[in-house]
């Protein structure tokens, strides 16, 4: 069953601004697992041990990730 979730502008800018670093592919999994974790009107940091867990839960792959350049002087 599902259950209400209310979140404050603030909350809801925390889960959001986790969800634009991962990939699109990875997001509606982070965002089912923060989801899972919620109920009534959670604390800020309940939002954020949510945001930790679903982060720790979602599978990631950075192969493709580019490399920093070096700098030249």
């Amino acid at each position: 069953m599902k259950r209400p979730v209310s979140l404050s502008d603030r909350q809801l800018l925390l889960i959001k601004h986790a969800a634009r670093a991962l990939p699109v592919s990875a997001r509606e999994q982070f965002l089912q697992n923060v989801a899972r974790h919620l109920a009534g009107q959670p604390s800020d940091i309940e939002i954020t041990q949510a945001i930790n867990t679903a982060l720790n839960r979602t599978p990631v792959f950075l192969c493709d990730a580019q490399q920093p350049k070096e700098k030249v002087t």
